[in-house]
């Protein structure tokens, strides 16, 4: 267990509290693994972002693959485990 103080407004005093280190560290881990898993799903979707224009050079096929793609890295988020989970598989034209 770890001390840190607090600022009580109502009272206008520091207030010792006890924190327990391994919940606070393992929050903020998790919180940084979140936002890192965000981040890395929207380049990927920044750099697929071709694939939906009506000049892209995919067939009918490939942009159809792109789309279910791109829905699956928009999906991420709302999955169970998230951001434990495994990400899309890329299609190789991308």
């Amino acid at each position: 267990m770890a001390q840190t103080q607090v600022y009580n407004a109502t009272t206008k005093q520091y207030v010792t509290l006890e924190v327990n280190d391994d919940l606070v560290n393992n929050s903020l881990v998790e919180e940084d693994r979140l936002q890192q898993a965000k981040v890395e799903r929207n380049i990927l979707l920044q750099k697929s972002d071709w694939t939906t224009f009506t000049d892209s050079p995919l067939t009918d096929e490939q942009k159809a693959e792109a789309v279910t793609y791109r829905q699956a890295l928009r999906d991420l988020p709302a999955q169970n485990g998230f951001p434990n989970i495994a990400f899309p598989t890329k299609p190789d034209f991308i």
